[in-house]
């Protein structure tokens, strides 16, 4: 058996004494292993395929290297099916409910029944919070790619009267047979290879005139947004900056993290009109010392602790191109910050990036 350890060692471009350093071995060890005189433990192997950022079947030579997808495919099913108690979790801090409420009836203001189609309905989140504020008489229909989100759907709104549709297609292939009068987006477009194509059918389903409403992010913004005691107590220690880390997302075509942002230039590339935008109005305040916040805390830590980056290690960062020290840094923060957490002390501010933009054809 031939481990691959000094070949991806190589590629991640770091030294014997930095691979030593992280599985805290001597670099005589790390030598001894890439010169087959003997083998790391059976324990180490893990640990070994997290630091590059392969599975154990690369490390062991049992799969080809240039073989190992290490991108996620962000507009693929399976990545979704991972994420859906997480995401559920996640949309209690996109917005307020009253915000929201007052964007449908004192900014949009529809006057008559709207027909709505929601691209990436998901479950008929958005169509749960329309539909009880829309006009008596408005439906609502959905596209979505995972078949066990639709029947979820599906379930939720058989116990309604309302009128609803759903569609298990993919964005770019979907042909409307119907206009509509709303077309809404939510959390669609930065995940996206090719946004402009689903932006253009997202317009062939919207009759003249109608309304086009697209909810995105700027990561960037929510960087900016969040402060924490721990800065305060433990000087230094601030968020690490992730804007190298979504670049690197960004130039591989798996999401674009200022898509939110963007969003009012697509659409007048798209021939939009009227273009505006509100961002959301959270600000979540994490203090486990108020008995009132108990549920929203404990949503904030569960959704805090099951970041992809969180979740992937040294190796998920080294796969993005950082160095070792830096994701080591990262890493380092991620632990003082959870410890701080634990403490009935602390306090955090996280600021929701969420853009709401909106046009019509």
């Amino acid at each position: 058996m031939k481990l691959l350890i000094r070949e991806l060692r190589e590629a991640k471009g770091y030294t014997q004494k930095e691979l030593a350093d992280l599985m805290q071995v001597s670099f005589q060890t790390v030598s001894k292993w890439e010169n087959d005189v003997n083998y790391p433990d059976i324990t180490q192997i893990p640990k070994l395929a997290d630091v590059f950022g392969v599975s154990a079947d690369v490390l062991l030579g049992m799969k080809p290297l240039h073989a190992e997808e290490t991108a996620v495919k962000y507009d693929e099913v399976e990545y979704w099916k991972q994420k859906r108690d997480v995401i559920k979790v996640w949309k209690k801090f996109y917005w307020n409910e009253d915000y929201f409420r007052f964007l449908v009836r004192d900014v949009w203001k529809f006057s008559k029944p709207m027909d709505v189609l929601d691209f990436g309905c998901g479950y008929g989140y958005l169509g749960s919070l329309l539909l009880p504020l829309l006009p008596k008489g408005s439906t609502y229909s959905g596209i979505e790619l995972d078949g066990g989100q639709i029947e979820e759907a599906k379930a939720y709104f058989a116990k309604t009267d309302y009128e609803c549709e759903f569609f298990q297609e993919n964005f770019y292939e979907f042909k409307p047979k119907k206009k509509y009068d709303f077309v809404v987006a939510l959390f669609l477009l930065s995940n996206m290879p090719n946004p402009q194509t689903v932006l253009e059918k997202m317009k062939s389903a919207l009759k003249p005139g109608g309304m086009i409403l697209i909810m995105d992010a700027n990561e960037e913004v929510e960087q900016a947004g969040y402060y924490s005691g721990l800065e305060r107590q433990e000087s230094g220690v601030r968020q690490p900056d992730f804007v190298p880390l979504w670049e690197d997302e960004l130039a591989r075509g798996q999401r674009d993290y200022r898509m939110g942002t963007k969003i009012p230039y697509l659409l007048k590339q798209a021939g939009f009109q009227n273009i505006q935008a509100r961002i959301s109005d959270q600000v979540m305040i994490y203090e486990p010392s108020d008995p009132a916040k108990k549920e929203r805390n404990e949503d904030f830590r569960y959704i805090y602790s099951r970041q992809d980056s969180r979740q992937g290690g040294v190796g998920y960062f080294l796969n993005h191109g950082y160095s070792l020290q830096r994701a080591n840094e990262v890493i380092d923060f991620y632990q003082r910050t959870s410890d701080y957490f634990d403490r009935e002390d602390s306090i955090a501010v996280k600021t929701a990036g969420v853009y709401f933009v909106y046009a019509n054809l």
